[in-house]
């Protein structure tokens, strides 16, 4: 294959990344956030903060603390903005033809992987160029831009690579290419957590050579900054300081010998999935493809399902029965929870994961339960990612449009499916909170009907899943912090929402459901037209 139709390729896989409306939608969530990192000083919190001394944001911090808060980011949404073109490749029938294309399963992976490394790229891009505005307008130096493009380059690329590398992987074996694969890869991202040093605090603070196995980089980053300000603690991201105290100033040099050695030997790791990829390439052949994705199973989950038959045979029993329930209600009901038993019926392992994670809320001591409820919650997020877009990406979005109710119901009715689920899962850890943490308890009521609502905007707008779940688990993982800000507790599981908080997003949940009934009213067959 010359080189012309390998470039072609691969802009190709670029743009069909930037051209979804998903991209755009989180690009505005990249900047947004981009300017959220950067604190206000005036607020009594700044963005780096070392023995209640604040450091100037000038170029040289701003570069390395934006980097190690993006690095966060990217590593979790990297992944699902990545991912999911062969399913895509299925769908739109474009998988036949180039599978019969004389392009080698290397050169179309690799192809593949630069493509979505570009795009994640161009997405780091942004937050930098986002991260100079906010210099020229609010900083406290000149610009400089290289501690910028070192920080990109060395800092936040390697992790992006890694990304890139996974997506592909997921996408060239069968068996991670749907929620197996979405759901394993958040167990691995929080798992790389390891490599961080659980404190900052201890008198030497030394680089070694296994954090080239951190890719994403936030510990090598973290110790060499110590060792660069020469301090024992450094807060990252919002820290109160005191204002009486002079403020500091991030020297450069922080780009050793030894940690460039490092954030190198990264990129080299993050490039081995790619091997495995190559290998396990499915190249859509239908005995490697389609049978699967009818059955559902692989061989591993039905071994799980072999393995758990005591509790999945009784499980799907009552599932059943709930289905035969609900078709003798009539109505809405009826129709609401025929949704919600199909919903739990085609995902088993998720199912018994949620009530097995809400039987745990009664029994734990009630210091746990917000890491068990945490769990519930991410398991209910990613059950209900694909509520709306489920239709459209198996083919039956005519035949639930001409059932009773039609588009114009199912176009809310989804999200009202979503937050039920929730909402019932979730019970009797709000019972108990109801009387120890009220304001807690209706924090997490008014995350579900808002993350409800925005599970079911996303899917019908983006026709995809994975734009919600990155933003999702992303969001999950920060509301887990003792961050101390209240806009991020979205659940009431670090326990510092407030009513303005709570307001906020009872108001928005409302709202994204009366958006819902608009769109379902004003436009019931575009989703019908645009299948047609």
């Amino acid at each position: 294959m010359n080189g012309a139709l390998f470039g072609a390729l691969v802009l190709n896989e670029w743009r069909l990344r930037s051209r979804r409306l998903s991209s755009l939608v989180i690009l505005l969530a990249v900047v947004a956030l981009s300017w959220l990192m950067v604190l206000d000083p005036k607020s009594g919190a700044a963005m780096m903060v070392s023995h209640r001394q604040r450091y100037a944001y000038d170029s040289q911090a701003l570069a390395f603390a934006t980097t190690l808060i993006a690095s966060l980011l990217f590593g979790l949404m990297g992944f699902y903005l990545a991912r999911g073109r062969s399913q895509e490749d299925m769908r739109c029938g474009t998988a036949a033809a180039l599978a019969a294309t004389p392009v080698g399963n290397a050169q179309l992976l690799g192809a593949r992987w630069l493509g979505a490394f570009g795009f994640l790229l161009s997405l780091g891009t942004v937050v930098m160029l986002t991260i100079w505005v906010l210099q020229l307008v609010h900083g406290e130096g000149p610009l400089q831009p290289l501690p910028y493009l070192q920080m990109l380059v060395l800092g936040l690329a390697p992790g992006l690579m890694l990304c890139a590398s996974l997506a592909v992987l997921a996408d060239a074996w069968a068996p991670l290419m749907g929620k197996r694969g979405d759901a394993l890869y958040w167990i691995f991202w929080i798992a790389q957590f390891a490599f961080v040093p659980a404190v900052l605090g201890q008198k030497v603070i030394e680089m070694s050579a296994w954090q080239v196995f951190d890719i994403n980089g936030m510990s090598p980053l973290l110790v060499g900054v110590s060792r660069l300000l020469d301090v024992s603690r450094i807060s990252v991201g919002g820290a109160p300081f005191d204002a009486t105290l002079p403020v500091l100033r991030m020297p450069a040099g922080l780009w050793s010998a030894e940690l460039v050695a490092l954030r190198v030997g990264a990129m080299m790791l993050a490039l081995l999935p790619l091997f495995p990829a190559v290998l396990l390439f499915h190249r859509y052949a239908p005995d490697h493809v389609k049978p699967r994705h009818a059955s559902g199973h692989s061989r591993i989950v039905q071994a799980l399902h072999w393995s758990l038959q005591p509790l999945m045979r009784p499980l799907m029993l009552a599932l059943r029965l709930l289905m035969r329930v609900s078709a003798g209600l009539p109505g809405l009901p009826g129709r609401w929870l025929a949704d919600l038993s199909l919903m739990l019926l085609s995902q088993p392992l998720l199912t018994l994961a949620m009530l097995s994670c809400s039987v745990a809320t009664v029994l734990v001591p009630a210091q746990q339960l917000p890491a068990v409820l945490a769990g519930l919650l991410a398991a209910w997020g990613i059950a209900v990612a694909d509520v709306s877009s489920r239709d459209r990406q198996y083919g039956t979005l005519a035949l639930v449009s001409a059932a009773p109710g039609g588009a114009r119901e199912r176009g809310w009715r989804q999200a009202l499916v979503a937050f039920g689920l929730g909402l019932l899962l979730a019970t009797p850890a709000l019972l108990r909170w109801s009387a120890s943490a009220p304001l807690s308890a209706l924090a997490c009521l008014a995350g579900l009907l808002f993350l409800s609502s925005a599970a079911t905007l996303l899917g019908q707008l983006t026709q995809g899943s994975r734009t919600f779940l990155a933003l999702f688990l992303f969001g999950l993982y920060l509301s887990l912090q003792k961050t101390g800000l209240a806009v991020l507790d979205m659940l009431g599981l670090s326990g510092v929402a407030t009513f303005g908080s709570v307001a906020s997003y009872a108001l928005a949940g409302v709202l994204g459901f009366a958006l819902l009934q608009v769109r379902s009213t004003s436009r019931p067959s575009l989703g019908l037209a645009r299948q047609a």
